[in-house]
């Protein structure tokens, strides 16, 4: 990790949710943020790098799962794509970790109380903490479902939509890069409230 006396970098958003983010200032404040993630990571295996994903292997993926990824997922792959963040995004390309269904990300997933058919209708897009637990998008809503196989219900809905998503692992990334953690969980609870938060943090 890299941090001096200059730290935060100058650039860094301030660890508070935006009051609008219509229009560009989604993908500014989204830049700015891993840009400064990536420099607290500089040097490390995990450091985060914008990779943007080309259209037609968008597309490739999008024919590969029958379904469309959510536009705001799509884009930000499209723009961005940096996957090493304060969790790990799943990648477009075929790779160790895809966006894939979920019985192919986690195949004993009827062990633990869900119904093929409704497998069938996840798509994982994100691996929070490598432990199994997943985020997943429902075919055709958009609607984020966090996979537990740990505690409680298998399937929790916590986003509608992937944007609600990314906009939270950008606080989650901000904590990190302010180094106040605390805070970063309280702006979390105040959009989530403390249930899912612990379900997702904990």
């Amino acid at each position: 990790m890299s941090a001096d006396a200059t730290w935060p970098p100058p650039n860094c958003p301030p660890l508070e949710w935006p009051e609008n983010l219509d229009g560009p200032r989604r993908y500014e404040w989204y830049a700015a943020t891993i840009e400064a993630f990536a420099l607290l990571w500089k040097g490390h295996v995990t450091e985060a790098r914008v990779e943007p994903v080309a259209e037609d292997e968008i597309v490739r993926l999008e024919q590969r799962l029958a379904t469309s990824l959510p536009e705001s997922l799509r884009t930000y792959h499209r723009r961005l794509g940096a996957l090493r963040l304060a969790e790990t995004l799943c990648s477009v390309a075929p790779s160790k970790n895809p966006i894939q269904p979920l019985g192919d990300a986690f195949p004993a997933v009827g062990e633990v109380g869900v119904e093929p058919s409704v497998a069938r209708e996840m798509i994982v897009f994100a691996d929070p903490n490598g432990n199994g637990n997943l985020f997943c998008f429902q075919r055709g809503s958009g609607e984020i479902f966090f996979f537990d196989h740990d505690d409680g219900p298998p399937l929790t809905r916590f986003f509608a939509d992937a944007d609600a998503y990314l906009e939270a692992l950008i606080i989650k990334c901000l904590a990190e890069v302010h180094e106040d953690d605390e805070r970063g969980e309280q702006l979390l609870v105040s959009r989530l409230g403390q249930p899912l938060v612990r379900k997702w943090l904990y």
